[in-house]
């Protein structure tokens, strides 16, 4: 049983509301990347998107 969960709340731009829940910390980073790749067109590292990664 996984008893860690992620959380990612996108604060790249003000009218952005997506959050992004995990139950593995690999997957988080991902779908971090991803979102802010595809959504908002930044290439960026784990070391980035770390700050915004909490751990719940």
């Amino acid at each position: 049983m996984v008893t860690e969960r992620y959380r990612f709340e996108c604060r790249d731009v003000a009218d952005c509301d997506v959050v992004v829940y995990s139950e593995f910390e690999e997957s988080i980073y991902e779908a971090a990347r991803s979102h802010l790749k595809d959504i908002h067109g930044r290439e960026v590292s784990d070391e980035d998107v770390a700050p915004y990664i909490e751990e719940l």
